[in-house]
């Protein structure tokens, strides 16, 4: 009877495998099927894939920066005046991933810190360091109703970018850069 039970949880344990592999290839799907992609750095540097995810309103935006640092994405009014920043990465000395949801008002030649944003409407889904690359994987709406969030809208949209050597939040970048990207 002994030899009975583990075969009997063995049985079951198989049954709850089989019922999740639904669950985990939709998973390992919307992980993986980012299927528009901008270099935005002309080096090579930085690269920004996104995924508008349709009949939800939301998009999936993930960047691959070549550093171990901050990572940065701007998103700018059509005026220029004003950026919704999306700003996070990965800590390889602690081994924890995260992202902060900023507003930035554009001041030409000047370098000012973004001020936080009081209503998170960033999700975090996923941050990794491999060397060389920060990868920064987030969900936001296209429209988060959020005064200090800039629309996600169709037809070009002006970006900034930038990422830093290190994940001091205060650090100098590296690089950053302006393009215009079309989302939709």
């Amino acid at each position: 009877m002994a030899s009975t039970i583990p075969a009997q949880l063995t049985i079951r344990m198989m049954k709850v495998l089989i019922a999740l592999i639904p669950l985990l290839a939709v998973c390992a799907g919307q992980l993986n099927n980012l299927t528009n992609s901008q270099e935005l750095d002309p080096a090579g540097n930085f690269r920004l894939n996104w995924e508008v995810i349709p009949e939800t309103g939301d998009i999936v935006l993930e960047i691959q920066a070549k550093t171990a640092g901050w990572v940065s994405l701007e998103i700018v009014t059509d005026d220029g005046k004003y950026a919704d920043v999306i700003f996070g990465g990965y800590n390889d000395e602690f081994n924890f991933g995260y992202v902060e949801d900023w507003s930035l008002e554009w001041t030409p030649g000047a370098h000012l810190l973004p001020i936080p944003d009081a209503s998170k409407d960033i999700v975090l889904q996923s941050a990794t360091y491999v060397d060389p690359t920060t990868t920064l994987r987030v969900k936001r709406s296209l429209n988060t109703g959020d005064y200090y969030d800039v629309p996600i809208h169709s037809g070009q949209m002006p970006m900034g970018w930038s990422y830093s050597a290190t994940d001091a939040y205060d650090s100098v970048h590296a690089a950053a850069g302006f393009v215009y990207i079309t989302f939709y």
